[in-house]
């Protein structure tokens, strides 16, 4: 998501060097006739050329400062180097194969074709070395980042995260359709799936926008990148991907290719229920994410998973298109009224490999680690004083509108902190109304034990055919073209042909990773 080169030491100072932090050091005086390691890395400045992916081509003014002053804390030089966001992959490739590559080069997944033969070719380094001094790193970083990381077989780390904070999110409400309709949500915005169905079934049936007509749907979905419809509340069905079975042939299982679970099944038979009462958006399987979230902003739907973060947005657009347009959020607790939600994923918004170009790997490293500092992360997440914000009275003032933090704030992010997506500038009184929010999406987390890994059989080209039928069969199940049992029979197809296979590379793998905590 970048669009075109940067270069220079102006725009410098993201992500080399922090060791120069003891600048002042001197070398030992007693047994060691050698300066120390610190003391080094103070007398040279290093420079360094970092190649990365943004949703934008420039630095603001706030960000040019602030890596100038990141530069000046590590004794750091940067040439930071921004391809177009359209041909990223293609410049990225380009640098591989010309081995014109930069010190330090952004990733977007552990799984990308290109990295892995990087890896092999001996193009990326190991990080393990480097990171036995960043406490920073390793602690705002997810432990299944490094998992993820480590895919030489070799047990090593090739790369530093870009952490996302992972959470499970909860459902926007049009609170303006509960207040005509007089629905009460509790305080604590948390309701059973029954009172979920209910509120949909109101928005749906009783002209919740006042125009005399019935089409309004009470939940808003879409097709997935295959085209196809999933079931809705896997979350409140206890469908958490893969977890311990509890007996079984396989210690490890995911509901979803269980023969002997009905869990799955009933999300489609559900989904398929309330598709078919008319309590699902039609145009659910023709449309993608964005259009189902204009759809919503509208006025077409009335519930719709997203973010608590993006108030801001949703009511901004909303109200645009309807003055009365407002909103409220919920979490449905699951059949035992637990709240649970999936977390997938590996903690990892793409990753930053060192390269066998880089001059000073261990400063690649530390300046990561300052980054993730206390002192640099309040820089990072708040900005440059003077700019981003003034001080008077021992209180920040924050600039209208908010500076550009495309750069800035997609460096580093620390793990768990849900406080990165709340914008500082925001009011007391919508943090209060957003941050609980936030916070339960990031704590109601039950993580699947896969960390995105894909077994070998899983990348054959007859598994990815045969993987098509899923999606159809899925999709017909919900539209009501097929009954639920039809899932079953699909599946009981793929374990007689790749299930076998697929359940223990799977087990093989997640037994691996959990054998090392």
């Amino acid at each position: 998501m970048f669009k075109k080169v940067l270069a220079g030491v102006g725009a410098a100072a993201l992500l080399v060097g922090v060791a120069a932090c003891g600048s002042k050091d001197k070398p030992a005086e007693t047994g060691d006739p050698k300066p120390s390691a610190v003391a080094e890395t103070a007398k040279a400045k290093v420079s360094m050329k970092i190649m990365g992916n943004f949703a934008s081509s420039n630095l603001s003014e706030s960000e040019k400062l602030l890596f100038q002053s990141i530069e000046k804390a590590t004794n750091t030089e940067i040439q930071f180097d921004i391809p177009p966001s359209s041909g990223y992959n293609e410049r990225l490739q380009l640098s591989l194969t010309t081995g014109d590559f930069p010190d330090v080069v952004y990733f977007p997944s552990t799984n990308d074709a290109g990295f892995l033969k990087a890896v092999k070719d001996g193009v990326i380094l190991p990080v393990d070395d480097y990171l036995k001094k960043a406490s920073n790193v390793k602690k705002y970083s997810y432990d299944i980042s490094w998992d993820a990381l480590r895919v030489n077989n070799d047990g090593k780390i090739y790369g530093i995260p870009r952490t996302t904070v992972i959470r499970s999110d909860g459902y926007w409400l049009r609170k303006d359709w509960l207040d005509k309709l007089n629905i009460k949500l509790p305080d604590n915005k948390e309701i059973t799936l029954d009172q979920m169905i209910e509120i949909m079934r109101k928005f749906s049936k009783e002209d919740p926008d006042g125009n005399g007509k019935q089409d309004t749907y009470g939940y808003g979905t879409a097709a997935g990148g295959d085209k196809s419809l999933k079931p809705i509340f896997q979350d409140e069905l206890g469908l958490y991907g893969w977890q311990e079975s509890g007996g079984g042939e396989y210690k490890y299982m995911n509901p979803q290719y269980d023969v002997n679970s009905d869990k799955y099944t009933k999300a489609l038979e559900i989904s398929s229920k309330l598709f078919k009462e008319g309590l699902i958006d039609p145009d659910s399987p023709s449309i993608d994410a964005q259009k189902a979230l204009e759809r919503f902003q509208s006025g077409k739907t009335g519930v719709l998973g997203g973010f608590a973060g993006h108030y801001e947005i949703h009511m901004n657009a909303g109200k645009k298109i309807n003055p009365n347009f407002d909103l409220d959020y919920v979490f449905v607790k699951n059949e035992q009224g637990e709240m649970k939600g999936l977390g997938l994923g590996t903690g990892l918004f793409g990753f930053w490999a060192v390269t066998r170009n880089a001059k000073d790997p261990q400063r690649v490293v530390d300046v990561f680690d300052y980054m993730l500092s206390d002192k640099g992360w309040d820089s990072i997440y708040t900005g440059v004083e003077g700019h981003d914000y003034k001080v008077e009275n021992n209180k920040r003032t924050y600039v209208e509108p908010p500076l550009e933090t495309f750069v800035r704030k997609n460096v580093v992010r620390r793990a768990n902190d849900y406080m990165f997506f709340i914008n500082p500038a925001m009011s007391e009184e919508l943090k209060k109304k957003l941050v609980p929010n936030i916070e339960k999406a990031v704590k109601r987390i039950v993580m699947s034990k896969d960390r995105d890994f894909t077994p070998p059989i899983a990348k054959t080209p007859p598994y990815l055919d045969f993987n098509k039928k899923f999606s159809e069969v899925t999709t017909k199940i919900i539209i009501g073209n097929a009954e639920p049992s039809e899932y079953k029979k699909v599946l009981q197809d793929w374990n007689t042909r790749f299930g076998k296979t697929y359940l223990k590379e799977m087990n093989d793998y997640i037994a691996q990773m959990e054998s090392k905590k």
